[in-house]
């Protein structure tokens, strides 16, 4: 077993690399093309179409998320293909980088190990039984990262979004630095906000712009109006359409904030006294607790008999069918499955209505970039690709519950060779890529008609 343990470690796949900054996988290219071999063998390799593509290509989904009991950030590549694409089975991890921070200039650090192997499996494909197949790669994770790895601004700058021109609120510097600033649309527009999109070529031009440097380094800075608040080069460029719109963390953000909006027009119309009494109702009646939290969206209309005691009637039926929209197109966000034609076009309506109604009737609510992308640009992303949960930035999060849960395996005198470890036994950890490896079943079948342990307890 020591022998082919080490066997295994030395398999192209499996094979990692260290500096100072983190672990890597040696080889990304092997590492997924023994992937996919394993998932055509089993007959798991779905070829799931996508408009505008060719068929049989390979999805990927490449993304880097910071978490765990000690602070790192994990670069996942996930492949789309499989039934259950967001499974750690399923997803490569081939990258630990310890950190404090996911700054700026620690993204570029980690991006030096590994943008060119992702930039060659792009262009190039990979081979697969002699074949070769095109790889579409996409990037996955949540806004902050997808905007710092696009070189954008992030939620601060003006133009906020990186699948279109909208602008922030429009506040008089704005208005100042761009005139027309109402060409562009606001997200105070809603479900009409973007209404001029971002193209790739104009992404790779502003891009050429910061060869020598950031924004920050040039003496005589670009207008915004020609960056768009591009403010370095992106450490790859991505159109915008292979943007994946951040599902799980729409979830994540309206769950909450419509317990919020729960709260929020009772302070606003009938006080703080009959808000914090509302709040005490709002809790005993709903208890949730730890992972119960995660349910929200499944039990918002046990509080509606609650919330009509406290508003008036208009405000308590736009909130009622807030929920019930929100109930409707929410399971559109986290299925791992390619939706019908009817989903695909209920569900930009309902997004859109959803969006417009909380700014409508919810005065004080600000249009934040999550409520922005599902009302814009989920939809975009639904029709071609067929489905958002296949996307799901979930298969990033499973791998710091893996290491976090398996801390003392890969206990180490310091945190780097820790780090080492973790890859190691992650890539080791899937399917066998060598057939000598591979021994089949290593259990007889059951005996037809053979009693079970629970009968033979029972006849016992």
């Amino acid at each position: 077993m020591r022998a082919d343990g080490k066997a295994a470690f030395s398999e192209p796949r499996n094979r990692v690399t260290s500096t100072r900054v983190g672990a890597t996988l040696v080889s990304l290219r092997a590492t997924l093309e023994g992937l996919v071999e394993d998932l055509v063998a089993r007959d798991q390799f779905m070829k799931w179409p996508v408009v505008g593509r060719p068929a049989g290509e390979i999805l990927l989904a490449f993304g880097l998320d910071k978490g765990g009991c000690q602070s790192s950030c994990k670069a996942v590549s996930a492949c789309i293909n499989p039934p259950h694409p967001c499974s750690t089975e399923n997803t490569i991890l081939f990258g630990v980088f310890p950190c404090q921070t996911d700054n700026c200039s620690a993204l570029v650090a980690m991006a030096k190990l590994y943008a060119s192997d992702l930039e060659d499996l792009r262009t190039s494909g990979i081979m697969v039984s002699g074949v070769t197949r095109p790889v579409h790669l996409t990037l996955l994770g949540d806004y902050s990262f997808t905007t710092s790895f696009d070189g954008h601004g992030g939620p601060r700058c003006c133009f906020l979004c990186g699948y279109c021109y909208a602008l922030a609120r429009p506040s008089a510097n704005t208005i100042n630095l761009i005139p027309n600033y109402a060409d562009y649309g606001t997200l105070k527009d809603g479900s009409r906000a973007a209404r001029i999109p971002h193209a790739l070529a104009q992404k790779a031009e502003v891009a050429a712009l910061y060869a020598d440097g950031p924004l920050t380094t040039i003496s005589d800075p670009t207008a915004v109006t020609v960056t768009f608040s591009i403010e370095r080069r992106p450490l790859m460029l991505f159109a915008p359409e292979n943007i994946v719109p951040i599902p799980l963390h729409i979830t994540l953000g309206v769950s909450p904030l419509l317990l919020t909006l729960r709260v929020g027009p009772v302070l606003f119309d009938a006080g703080a006294a009959r808000a914090h009494e509302n709040t005490l109702e709002l809790t005993a009646t709903l208890r949730l607790e730890g992972r119960a939290c995660l349910n929200i969206g499944r039990r918002l209309a046990v509080i509606f008999d609650v919330l009509d005691r406290y508003l008036p009637s208009g405000r308590a039926k736009a909130y009622r069918r807030a929920c019930d929209l929100w109930a409707d197109w929410l399971p559109v966000l986290h299925r791992a499955a390619v939706f019908d034609a009817p989903e695909r076009c209920s569900f930009p309506r309902q997004a859109a209505e959803f969006v417009d109604l909380l700014q409508s009737s919810f005065e004080w609510l600000s249009i934040t970039p999550k409520l922005h992308i599902s009302a814009c640009h989920a939809a975009d992303w639904l029709d071609r690709f067929g489905s958002l949960g296949l996307f799901s930035e979930q298969g990033l999060e499973a791998w710091h519950a893996y290491c976090n849960q398996d801390t003392t395996v890969f206990a180490a005198s310091s945190f780097l060779e820790s780090v080492v470890r973790l890859v190691q036994r992650a890539a080791v950890s899937r399917d066998p890529g060598d057939a000598a490896f591979n021994r089949g079943k290593r259990r007889a079948s059951t005996t037809p008609n053979a009693p079970t342990a629970g009968e033979s307890q029972i006849s016992c």
